[in-house]
């Protein structure tokens, strides 16, 4: 029995199958899920079980720093220098600036 397609559902014979990301695919229905470009399996980025080409592919972001000790010791020394301001600190001999 031949798979039915990822995208449209239609069966898939073996002349036009494309396996790939775990599912079957009509050779012209594999494309960007963003730009329609079709895609093979030399130029594809699969994401959640989706194909991208490279120019769509989803990028992660990270937006939690994990608190480990040495991030926790960087986030002290920068708020320790911003409090710093020119006008109070003195130069290396103790002496005021001009």
């Amino acid at each position: 029995m031949n798979p039915n397609c990822a995208r449209c559902g239609k069966i898939v014979y073996p002349t036009e199958k494309v396996n790939c990301l775990d599912k079957f695919w009509h050779k012209s229905c594999f494309h960007c899920e963003t730009c329609k470009m079709t895609l093979n399996m030399k130029n594809y980025k699969g994401y959640e079980k989706k194909p991208y080409c490279n120019a769509h592919y989803p990028k992660q972001s990270f937006t939690m720093v994990a608190d480990t000790p040495e991030n926790l010791r960087l986030k002290q020394q920068s708020e320790l220098q911003s409090q710093v301001s020119p006008s109070n600190s003195q130069n290396s001999r103790g002496e005021n600036p001009p």
